[in-house]
């Protein structure tokens, strides 16, 4: 801590102190004068004061003690204002934002040193007096981030008021700001005193209500709740213990505790705050409420004990008790706040996550970075399938189906279909003799927009015949496919343009890519997730009814909703009754000897739908996907996925926000546990009504990991 200090020793003859100031500017040494007048001033002052709030004694009058205690302050200032003090005063000067240490040495005259009041020196800034204490075996380690844990030791009644105050900390204790233990009546005994210091829990601040007395020897006595009076010295190797668990300050709400002060911080506890002479209850209950007040507002010690300050010298009951009012600390005492307030303690305890919890959200974060740069990764398709087959059975239980629209009519050839119309059959192919009846079967104005899910590069028979079909009914768009660059295909990504022949009648050519990587297995692999968007080259798109049809890349294709009403399959004896707006014609995958036609089902989706093919469930026809991605992009309908690295971040953040929040272990369970409860059903609402796919698995994978690896 950067401070000013000040250390005034005793020479052995004479009338001078030697005196060093350690500032950041350097250090001085020079001879001080002993504040004699000051001293003088202290004793009447001292005499008027307590003459005053005894009760028994001789009348003397509050303007009496204030006028006095204007004569001392302005001794005190005499004394800084003399030239042998001019260091004390340049340092002053040069760093008024910094506080005074106050070291006082020597045998006899430091005695009557210490009971002046020092802290009117410098009244603008703080100010404590400082002694060698105990160095602490965790002296180097942070103090724990929890719950301010308090000891309070409530001495015998005696015609001490102690309601007041105790009930100030229960309330606290009842709002979860502190844990609290309180020792009083027969109960607070040295045994049990000594029992509590040595807690491994450890305490943060010892507060000790009641009566004491000056004891140079014996360091000091307080009297316990059960009547006995105990020296400090009785309990120096349980409050080593205590101190050595974090015990950080201790308040003795008492009279003349300066030695009790000394005896405390010498064990190796930081802080210290006292009276240092007899004062009358109602100054230490008020000092304690002002106290208490100010560190409720998140004030530190220093502005603590200052506001205590304040309000003894505002009391008219108190008078003269503001000048008794000391901080003792050790030489290396750290700047010590006691969070009562809850945001603080939050503050606190976020500042001391562990690094555990920092390891496993950065690789949750890895792991939702890897999913947004690769989602056909085999983890991430499986999990999203997983979640769309949830989200699926969340809409049959809310009656949430999905859109509605004007069904999309297909037509799904078998092998068998040729022979049935009768027509030549090419073998491995799709014949084009069937394709130009199916044609003549659907009259232009009642279907004036059909997809071919056909490659028709290859010269076969009927192509001829095919093309004078087309050219006559001049249709107002017909289309085949092609293999573009994303397409699982022998020919992929080179020409594979309809004939010529079949383009100068008349036939367009739309890529068949679904806008998923090709992959080398039988089946190909399912559009869950695009990675490249759909445009209206696409043959979804050219198939759809929209006016500007697209799907941007990584759009979620939606197997929870019921596609059994956006999707028709139409017999070959229904054609020439048929009016629609489009029709896609297509195999059942088994046509081409050069490859199945076939990609690998969702878990997702709906068994039922199988009846448009009529084939394996585990098996959906390449006619159905384009189907399905062009109802898709009619209706808009898509999910569009929040990031999973942003999420899963966010997740678990909040886990480690939790777990400072809350210490109990158990309870940070059942905040869990509410949290899942909450976002899975909202998840897959917020997919149902927004078409925003919000992650789960790993952001809530993360917020638990983070909450629960923090152990106290």
């Amino acid at each position: 801590m950067i401070a000013l200090d000040l250390q005034l020793q005793q020479q052995q003859n004479g009338d001078q102190l030697n005196a060093f100031v350690v500032s950041p500017s350097g250090q001085e040494a020079f001879l001080a004068d002993v504040p004699l007048q000051a001293i003088e001033w202290q004793q009447e002052w001292r005499r008027q004061f307590l003459a005053h709030h005894d009760p028994a004694g001789t009348a003397v009058s509050a303007d009496a003690v204030r006028r006095y205690a204007a004569g001392l302050s302005r001794a005190m200032s005499d004394w800084l204002a003399q030239p042998t003090c001019l260091p004390l005063q340049q340092a002053l000067q040069d760093h008024p934002g910094l506080p005074l240490r106050l070291r006082l040495e020597g045998s006899e005259l430091a005695r009557s040193l210490e009971h002046l009041p020092w802290e009117l020196l410098t009244p603008d800034r703080p100010l404590w007096r400082v002694i060698r204490g105990q160095r602490r075996p965790d002296g180097n380690q942070p103090r724990r981030a929890r719950r301010p844990r308090l000891l309070v030791v409530a001495g015998a009644g005696n015609g001490l008021q102690l309601g007041g105050e105790l009930e100030r900390l229960d309330a606290l204790r009842r709002q979860g700001r502190l844990e609290l233990r309180l020792l009083s009546g027969p109960g607070c005994s040295i045994s049990a005193l000594r029992q509590q210091l040595l807690d491994p829990n450890g305490w943060d601040a010892l507060i000790f209500l009641g009566h004491s007395n000056a004891d140079p020897s014996g360091g000091g006595q307080l009297q316990l709740g059960d009547g006995s009076w105990v020296a400090a010295a009785m309990v120096e190797a349980e409050l080593q213990t205590a101190a050595g668990h974090g015990l950080a300050l201790a308040l003795f709400n008492s009279c003349s505790g300066l030695d009790l002060a000394r005896s405390s911080v010498s064990a190796g506890v930081d802080w210290a705050l006292c009276f240092r002479e007899p004062v009358p209850g109602e100054a230490a209950s008020r000092a304690f409420t002002a106290m208490l007040s100010a560190l409720e507002a998140g004030n530190d010690l220093f502005e603590a004990s200052r506001q205590a300050r304040l309000a003894l010298s505002a009391a008219g009951d108190c008078v003269g008790s503001d000048l008794l009012l000391s901080l003792v600390a050790a030489t290396n005492a750290r700047p010590f706040l006691l969070p009562l307030r809850k945001r603080k303690q939050l503050l606190l305890r976020l500042a001391r996550s562990s690094r555990r919890q920092a390891l496993v959200a950065g690789a949750c974060v890895a792991l939702g970075a890897i999913a947004d740069l690769d989602p056909a990764n085999p983890i991430s398709a499986y999990l999203l399938d997983r979640r769309l087959y949830a989200q699926r059975l969340w809409r049959q239980t809310t009656k949430q189906p999905g859109p509605t629209a004007p069904a999309l009519p297909v037509v799904v050839i078998d092998p068998h279909d040729a022979m049935a119309l009768g027509a030549e059959p090419t073998p491995g192919r799709v014949s084009r003799d069937l394709l130009a009846r199916l044609l003549k079967r659907i009259p232009p104005d009642q279907v004036p927009k059909v997809g071919l899910d056909f490659v028709l590069d290859e010269p076969q028979p009927f192509t001829a015949e095919l093309a004078a079909v087309i050219q006559q009914q001049a249709r107002p768009l017909l289309f085949a496919g092609f293999y573009g660059a994303q397409v699982q295909a022998t020919a992929a990504g080179q020409s594979s343009m309809p004939l010529p022949l079949l383009r100068q009648a008349g036939l367009k050519a739309r890529d068949l890519s679904v806008g998923t990587p090709a992959r080398s297995d039988r089946l190909k692999g399912l559009p869950l997730q695009l990675w490249d968007p759909l445009d209206r080259d696409s043959f979804a798109a050219a198939l759809s009814s929209a006016t500007n049809p697209s799907m941007p890349s990584e759009a979620v294709i939606d197997w929870s909703i019921d596609w059994r009403p956006l999707l028709r399959r139409v017999d070959l004896a229904d054609l020439a009754a048929l009016r629609a707006p489009s029709l896609v014609i297509g195999s059942d995958g088994n046509l081409d000897r050069d490859g199945a036609d076939l990609f690998t089902a969702p878990g997702s989706m709906d068994p039922a739908l199988t009846a448009i093919w009529q084939g394996a469930s585990r098996e959906v026809p390449g006619v159905v996907i384009q189907a399905v991605l062009a109802q898709s992009i009619s209706l808009r309908h898509w999910l569009t996925p929040v990031s999973q690295t942003f999420s899963t971040a966010l997740a678990a953040g909040l886990g480690v926000l939790l777990a400072a929040g809350s210490p109990r272990w158990g309870r940070r369970v059942l905040w869990i546990a509410l949290i899942i409860g909450i976002a899975i059903p909202l998840g897959w609402q917020l997919a149902v009504s927004l078409l925003c796919l919000l992650p789960l698995v790993l952001p809530l994978a993360a917020l638990t990991a983070t909450a629960l690896l923090r152990h106290e």
